[in-house]
């Protein structure tokens, strides 16, 4: 069932758009505050959860290697690896973000290669190898109202252009490391639940013309939300269709 895309399409947190901004280049993947307790935890779900958080298809190689000498100019250290899910582990290691590595095949582009160390309700390995189409098949509108204009998007950037989207969700677990759905919340009613914000940019490499889909990922407590903030989310909420709210897990408006 689709989404009432009626409710306020304008409204930065309305899910059913891109919502995409220009990113200056050099603040791709910028190091950021607070990145040191983040590279710590990859670490450990690296170490603990490798498969599930790891993925690489051969035809993805030459991208992952173009991105690792892209951040290497860009002061990343990052060790020489002998290709495949050890290069991205070793992006896994360096880079606060999530990395999705995007190649294009016969007109499209498929998720090829990935280290998705903070997941939202999704696991890496149920998804690699498919279209972006194959890859959003649960989010509600995307394939009536959202496809057609990411493909064009994708096909259409520039290389070494940088675009960013906001993402959200709510939570009732503080947890980075969610690949299982979460019981749903009510964000009026419920006690500690959880505010997640996703900043997702796009970057095509200039060489091989892979585009890089990385998540920087943070969770704050929704009581430590900003007032408007808050207020908007919940106006939101209240217009959104019933499939929208299953899908973020969030209980239908009493």
């Amino acid at each position: 069932m689709s989404a009432d895309v009626s409710a306020d399409a304008a409204s930065p947190y309305y899910p059913a758009r891109m919502g995409l901004e220009p990113l200056p280049p050099e603040a791709w993947l910028l190091p950021q505050p607070g990145d040191g307790a983040l590279l710590r935890l990859r670490a450990q779900l690296i170490e603990a959860h490798g498969p599930e958080v790891i993925a690489a298809l051969p035809e993805a190689d030459a991208a992952v290697a173009e991105l690792m000498d892209e951040l290497r100019r860009r002061g990343y250290a990052i060790a020489q690896t002998a290709g495949g899910p050890t290069s991205l582990e070793a992006l896994g290691r360096a880079v606060a973000e999530d990395i999705c590595v995007l190649t294009e095949k016969g007109g499209g582009f498929r998720l090829t290669a990935g280290v998705l160390c903070f997941p939202n309700r999704w696991r890496l390995c149920e998804k690699i190898g498919g279209s972006v189409l194959d890859v959003h098949g649960p989010v509600p509108d995307y394939a009536e109202h959202l496809s057609i204009g990411v493909d064009r998007f994708l096909a259409r950037l520039k290389p070494a252009r940088a675009y960013l989207r906001r993402n959200w969700g709510l939570s009732s677990s503080s947890a980075l490391f969610l690949p299982a759905p979460t019981p749903p919340v009510d964000p009026r009613h419920d006690a500690d639940i959880f505010f997640r914000r996703e900043d997702q940019s796009f970057f095509k490499l200039p060489n091989t013309g892979a585009v890089i889909f990385a998540i920087r990922t943070a969770v704050t407590p929704w009581a430590d939300m900003p007032e408007l903030i808050r207020a908007e989310i919940l106006a939101m909420i209240d217009a959104l269709h019933p499939a929208w709210l299953d899908y973020k897990s969030i209980k239908p408006v009493s």
